[in-house]
């Protein structure tokens, strides 16, 4: 009880006016500046001595298949036939033109993409599954040069 005593003797008497307090001389030499307005346009680092060097470009994406256009179709998405053509897309039992036609898929119709690309012949070919049927089809051809393309993907949206 004695030590609070003493303690609360040695406490400066309060005033309404507040005193600024320092406990050590680096705080109270310390001075603040205004905030600076933030810059309309940044300002660019400073110019260095290092060369500018030119990133490397990944290489052109390669066919699938070797005298076939580059695929389009995407696994697991949906595709539709175009109108480029007036005949009907194929849908054939295996991936190849030696393999037995099992249906004809109409322009403008549309099925869903299970597999593929498998290259055979020069043509890329694709798994898919029209209505309740499931067959391998062509993407395209690549003749002298031109592209064709039998069929697209058929994103939603």
């Amino acid at each position: 009880m004695a030590l609070l005593g003493g303690w609360a003797s040695v406490a400066p008497p309060r005033s309404s006016a507040p005193a600024a307090v320092f406990s050590t001389p680096s705080a109270a030499a310390a001075t603040v500046s205004p905030a600076k307005p933030p810059s309309a346009t940044p300002t660019p680092p400073p110019p260095t001595d290092a060369p500018f060097v030119w990133p490397t470009l990944p290489p052109s994406p390669t066919p699938a298949c070797p005298g076939a256009p580059r695929t389009r179709l995407i696994v697991l998405e949906r595709g539709r036939v175009l109108p480029d053509d007036p005949l009907p897309v194929r849908l054939r039992e295996g991936p190849g033109l030696d393999k037995r036609i099992i249906e004809l898929i109409p322009i403008r119709a549309v099925f869903y993409v299970l597999d593929g690309p498998i290259c055979n012949g020069g043509y890329s070919w694709f798994k898919v599954r029209y209505q309740d049927m499931e067959g391998w089809l062509a993407e395209g051809r690549l003749q002298d040069g031109a592209v064709s393309y039998f069929v697209e993907p058929y994103l939603p949206g």
